[in-house]
């Protein structure tokens, strides 16, 4: 459980973890819930759209690059840059060349390389979720 005025504290901000490895999408979102974020789960780029459409507390994506479905984790942040552009996102990667963040929106973007520890995920949503817009309640 995490210590609430840490560095990890989540402070009950929503955010979406989108991974299609079951393993891997558990393991973030007890780390994301650990550090007092609310964590919704998607198994792809599909299931987040329609997550995001119908929710306005999400403020930060945390989302894979290979996944099935009809687009991809960087179809999904381009996707975002359009419907929900106030949204922070993490876009993790085991691709060798991953591509210039600020096609994404470096303001409330970041790209991590795999492998990363998950416990580091926390600090990352963290950090681009101070930069994002937090809807009202």
């Amino acid at each position: 459980m995490s210590i609430p005025g840490t560095a990890f504290d989540g402070a009950g901000k929503v955010v979406l973890v989108v991974e299609d490895e079951a393993m891997i999408r558990m393991t973030l979102v007890w780390e994301l819930e650990d550090a007092g974020f609310v964590v919704l789960e998607a198994k792809d780029a599909d299931v987040a759209m329609a997550i995001i459409t119908d929710r306005s507390d999400i403020v930060v994506v945390v989302t894979d690059v290979r996944m099935p479905g009809s687009v991809d984790g960087f179809g999904l942040a381009a996707w975002m840059r359009e419907h929900a552009a106030s949204v922070a996102i993490v876009i993790t990667s085991g691709l060798a060349e991953l591509p210039d963040i600020a096609a994404i929106n470096p303001a409330i973007a970041r790209i991590v390389a795999k492998p990363y520890r998950s416990q580091e995920v926390a600090g990352w949503v963290r950090e681009v979720s101070s930069r994002a817009f937090t809807p009202p309640n």
